[in-house]
């Protein structure tokens, strides 16, 4: 009942806006709108007019385009692209552009955000089946046309691969290894999809796998590909699970738990892994926590109640049920892959279009292009997460394979602060970029790890620093003011 009362609440809003609109003049509007986007390097005009629109200019064809854009921001800017008013021949660049400027987040935006996800669970198990139905349901023709081989719908690995096969047979097999795991261990995949990583794991490393998911068109075809394996998939809600098992791994799943279910979901997986057992996290997620974590277009469209984590929620949900033992981001494969599904999807598209239609391919394209532009512009990431219950010591030799592949370098700073000697354990989540001096040339993120708290943070050198024996002191007194633990 709430849920339908926000719903109404939004609606009443959105016509107060229209309803204060109406003082202004079309052109008035036009104006302030048209404004706006040039302070993302964007502008808006007629091609046939303006001949000299850049391909990430905004070429209008219904002149109500800009009142619809003043009212429902990126929702109206999405709907308007959909139903034909406008046109783009980069629409990749054009979100980069929004993106690259910052986080221009509207009242309106952060409202809905607020609204949809405080005082309402969108992701019970009633309202969680409405992404299910709305978004994996739309058919296993449209998925296997867009997707690799494996039917994997989440981030490739690209960091030895050349094609979107290969890139998802690299992924699975980096999650197999640093799950450490062995033949006869029983596994849990929630929110296991076509069955791709089930098989390839029963396949591959001979493991039996027992697969969650409540769509229906993925649990057919899952059951299908998995036939003849020691797989079985179960067609229920991921809260039902209620035994022991080695491993637990999600992959794009954790985005449909919701952080109102953060803990519960820490509590179960704890209960359902044995002490001695890893839980490996895939999820996307926002570092910044000025940015909102779902998009009232995306949401409405894509993902109905999908609410994305902040990266520290892994670690503060997930408190005294698992220590995080390694967390490593590969987002920026992330564009890679949306892009390689683009040009799927394209390809493809004459096979589909008597299915889904002109409108749904204006929809499907915008929000794949919108999506890599996000993970371009490194908004948003591509976090996996290895969790132990006790402390396990885990793929010593992947992190050897990952400096091999400049990803991953860890290192130990030391310093003082009044008499004692503090160790910082330092685990980048970007590539780093050092001139030949040895001067940091690129902003990083990293984790950290406080020898004399234990505790574990995310953090970012904003600015050039140089990483040189006498900088220790200079490092130490940055991380003390930015992050949020204790050293002392």
């Amino acid at each position: 009942m709430l849920h339908y009362f926000i719903l109404w609440f939004l609606k009443l809003y959105k016509f107060c806006i229209r309803v204060t609109l109406r003082r202004f003049s079309d052109l008035m509007i036009l104006k302030g709108v048209k404004l706006k986007f040039r302070e993302f390097g964007i502008r808006l005009g007629d091609k046939k007019k303006q001949p000299d629109l850049k391909p990430w200019d905004i070429d209008v064809h219904d002149p109500r385009f800009y009142r619809r854009v003043a009212v429902d921001h990126a929702l109206g800017l999405g709907e308007t692209y959909m139903e034909g008013w406008w046109d783009c021949d980069d629409i990749l660049e054009l979100w980069y552009r929004f993106y690259k400027a910052g986080p221009w987040i509207p009242f309106s935006a952060r409202l809905v955000d607020w609204l949809g996800f405080v005082p309402i669970n969108r992701q019970s198990e009633e309202l969680s089946k409405e992404v299910a139905i709305k978004h994996y349901d739309l058919g296993n023709q449209l998925f296997s046309y867009m997707l690799d081989k494996n039917m994997c719908y989440s981030c490739g690995y690209w960091a030895n691969a050349d094609n979107l096969d290969q890139a998802q047979l690299d992924k699975m097999d980096l999650i197999a290894r640093k799950l450490k795991l062995e033949p006869g261990m029983k596994v849990l995949d929630l929110g296991c999809g076509w069955g791709g990583m089930a098989k390839f794991l029963a396949e591959k490393y001979k493991v039996s796998v027992v697969g969650y998911n409540i769509s229906k068109e993925q649990v057919a075809y899952a059951r299908k590909l998995c036939a003849d394996l020691p797989v079985e998939i179960r067609m229920e809600d991921y809260r039902k699970v209620n035994e022991k098992f080695d491993r637990i791994y999600h992959i794009g799943f954790f985005e449909h738990v919701g952080r109102k279910n953060y803990r519960k979901f820490f509590e179960l997986t704890n209960r359902c892994l044995k002490d001695d057992g890893l839980h490996l996290v895939h999820t996307i997620a926002v570092i910044d926590k000025r940015i909102i974590t779902t998009e009232e277009w995306t949401n409405t469209y894509i993902f109905p109640g999908g609410q994305l984590p902040y990266g520290a929620d892994l670690d503060e949900y997930s408190q005294g049920y698992f220590i995080i033992e390694d967390l490593h981001n590969f987002g920026d494969d992330y564009h890679r892959t949306l892009l390689a599904w683009h040009k799927n999807f394209n390809d493809n598209w004459p096979k589909l279009r008597n299915l889904y239609g002109e409108k749904f391919y204006r929809m499907w394209n915008y929000y794949l292009l919108h999506c890599a532009a996000t993970f371009k512009a490194r908004k948003l990431h591509l976090l996996q997460a290895v969790m132990s219950k006790n402390g396990v010591a885990v793929h010593d030799d992947l992190w050897k394979d990952l400096q091999d592949m400049s990803v991953g370098y860890r290192f130990l700073i030391r310093f003082r602060v009044g008499s004692a000697l503090l160790c910082l354990y330092v685990k980048p989540l970007f590539l780093l970029t050092f001139a030949d001096n040895g001067t940091l040339i690129k902003t990083f993120s990293f984790t950290v790890k406080s020898s004399v708290t234990g505790k574990f943070a995310v953090a970012a050198i904003p600015r050039p620093l140089a990483l040189s024996s006498s900088s220790n002191k200079r490092i130490g007194s940055l991380l003390t003011s930015l992050t949020p633990f204790s050293l002392t």
